[in-house]
């Protein structure tokens, strides 16, 4: 069973709107409501593409019984650690040229309200289940809890894929993940140097591996594709010719494709990884991607053995 943990989700409300004036009324032509948060994206995804996982996350307020309800909608299975305070939101402005983000503040939470967090992850992972670990941490949260989780679910015998940056990703390896998926720039700084060319993402990807004993280390790179080394092997994944509409969850798509793949062979994996991480930008909004992109962008899709 495939499990997704999001510490710090929000509900993500778009706002679209012709233009942005100062002083002025402007009426805003359609509101949407997306459950967010790393790990609720990839549940999402494993969800759109046939399989099924569950999303453990605290939730609390208004803005998390919104989260519920729209999950329930998507048909995604979920446990919900019910929480004191709010659940925070994210305000995203469109215009038809611009786009505008606010990122509202999360609660913190209590240390029991964590400690049953720890207590859902003890009493459902078993030995070769799979834990996503995704996303930042509430306020008030250090870097540790990112290592205090991973090693709890590798003790259970979990497969641990992890998705976060700076001291939460290292954190996170000092328990030996199974897997990480940063993007380039999180990759730049987990090393301390800015990678400058596919060379240098391969040692770098290849230390890392190295040092912490990481299986998969997938790093995505926007419209240049991803390279990915998986189990000692290096693959190019090839970039598609796709319209960007939005590279919201784009990650997020790659990873939950991954996962729900991985264990019929390595490059469905890989392919499928690439099909889902370039389709989700073809959708606007945190709409992520769509089976039926996915689908057919199977048949392009393009990895090498390094």
């Amino acid at each position: 069973m495939i499990f997704t943990l999001t510490l710090n989700p929000s509900l993500d409300r778009y706002l679209y709107v012709d233009e942005l004036k100062e002083d002025d009324t402007m009426r805003v032509k359609k509101v949407e409501d997306y459950a967010a948060g790393k790990g609720i994206d990839v549940s999402r995804v494993i969800k759109e593409l046939g399989g099924n996982s569950v999303a453990i996350s605290p939730l609390g307020g208004e803005n998390g019984e919104k989260i519920s309800f729209l999950l329930d909608d998507e048909l995604v299975l979920y446990a919900a650690i019910r929480i004191k305070k709010e659940t925070r939101m994210n305000v995203i402005v469109q215009s038809s040229i611009h786009q505008y983000r606010m990122s509202l503040p999360g609660p913190t939470l209590e240390r029991k309200e964590f400690e049953l967090v720890i207590s859902m992850l003890e009493a459902t992972l078993r030995s070769e289940d799979t834990l996503v670990v995704s996303g930042s941490l509430p306020a008030g949260f250090s870097p540790e809890t990112y290592f205090e989780i991973t090693k709890l679910a590798k003790e259970k015998g979990a497969n641990v894929y992890v998705d976060t940056d700076g001291e939460n990703l290292k954190a996170a390896l000092k328990a030996f993940p199974t897997g990480i998926k940063p993007n380039i720039y999180e990759l730049s700084r987990l090393i301390g140097s800015t990678l400058k060319n596919e060379d240098e993402i391969v040692k770098a990807a290849k230390s890392v591996s190295e040092k912490y004993g990481v299986k998969d280390v997938l790093v995505t790179l926007g419209k240049d594709g991803a390279i990915a080394l998986c189990e000692g092997n290096i693959y190019k994944l090839f970039p598609l010719d796709v319209k960007v509409v939005s590279a919201v969850g784009a990650g997020d798509s790659f990873l939950a494709a991954f996962v729900l793949k991985r264990d019929a062979s390595l490059m469905e994996a890989l392919k499928w990884a690439s099909a889902a991480g370039n389709a989700a930008v073809m959708t606007p909004g945190t709409t992520l991607c769509l089976k039926g992109d996915v689908e057919r962008l199977l048949k392009e899709v393009k990895v090498e053995k390094m």
